[in-house]
Order: structure tokens, then C-alpha cells, then sequence
């Protein structure tokens, strides 16, 4: 019994091992970090300025406000993901928006069991993984063209001017 729970241990660490499938969970969980303190901000201050700006007799719907700020949520949770790590925008940013998602998923069937339609809950995580994936391929490209940008540093300059005179003789 102890061997053949110890060969199951060992299979399921390899599934979950950064390194063999190609992520890094620190950005993933840095990505939604952020992506939540995003939403917990943005949906605070959309509130704020409705009722701010609203008179007494004004009714809103926020549904709008919400599902707008779920999805630049999205968006922007892959970015930072694929931004911190470095390498794979693309699976960075379909990871942090499949969990985004997961969670969105799981507030919706909490809050309003029974009005939830799963066509609505099916698009919902669709719309997550393809805006976590867009996310992720922006902060890939960001990152990459913040690299290019930089250039070479001083003494990388000065070895190469020193080798091209050397090859001058």
C-alpha cells in the first residue's frame, strides 16, 4: 500500500511541476494578485463615481460596469503573468484566465444560483480564456520590446568597439 502510494506522490508531482510543463506559478499567482485587486479597485471606484454622479431620482444598472471591468480584468491578469515571467505570454496569459474564469464561475453560481443560465456561465470562461491569452501575447511583446529598447550597456559598447579595431589591424 505505502509503494503504491508513494509511485502515485511521485506521478502527481510531476504533473505539477512548474519546470516540466512550461510555467511559473509565481507569475501565474502574482497575475491573479493583481488581476483581483484590479477588479476589488476598479469595481470600488466605478460604484463610487455612479452614485456619485447620480441623482435621487436616477436608477443604474451595473451589470454593464461589471462585466466591462471582469473582462479588462482578464486582459490585464495575463499581461502581468506573461510580464513576470518572461517566456510563454500565451500560456501564461490562458492559465491566469482559465483560473479567472474558475473564480468568476464559482462567484456567479454562488451568488445567483438560479437566475445563471450555462451558456452564460460556458461564454463567460470562454471569454476569460481568450482575453488571458491576449493578455498574455500584449505582456510577452511588452516585455520583449522593453528588452530591445534598452540596447547595449556602455561596457558592452566599449568591447565592441575595442574588437572591431582589433580587427581593423
Amino acid at each position: 500500500m505505502r509503494k503504491a502510494w508513494r509511485n502515485f506522490a511521485s506521478k502527481a508531482k510531476r504533473l505539477v511541476e512548474g519546470r516540466k510543463i512550461g510555467i511559473s506559478y509565481a507569475a501565474l499567482w502574482y497575475g491573479l494578485l493583481v488581476a483581483g485587486a484590479l477588479w476589488v479597485g476598479l469595481l470600488s471606484v466605478g460604484t463610487v463615481s455612479v452614485m456619485a454622479l447620480s441623482t435621487n431620482a436616477d436608477m443604474y444598472h451595473m451589470t454593464g460596469l461589471v462585466k466591462l471591468t471582469t473582462w479588462a480584468v482578464f486582459f490585464f491578469g495575463g499581461l502581468v503573468a506573461s510580464y513576470k515571467a518572461g517566456y510563454k505570454g500565451w500560456q501564461h496569459g490562458l492559465w491566469t484566465g482559465l483560473f479567472l474564469g474558475l473564480i468568476v464561475v464559482i462567484f456567479m453560481l454562488e451568488i445567483v444560483p438560479t437566475i445563471v443560465i450555462w451558456q452564460d456561465i460556458a461564454f463567460q470562461w470562454f471569454a476569460a480564456a481568450i482575453l488571458g491569452t491576449t493578455g498574455g501575447l500584449v505582456g510577452l511583446k511588452i516585455l520583449q520590446r522593453k528588452r530591445d529598447r534598452r540596447g547595449y550597456s556602455f561596457k558592452e559598447a566599449r568591447k565592441q568597439k575595442f574588437c572591431r579595431l582589433d580587427k581593423g589591424k
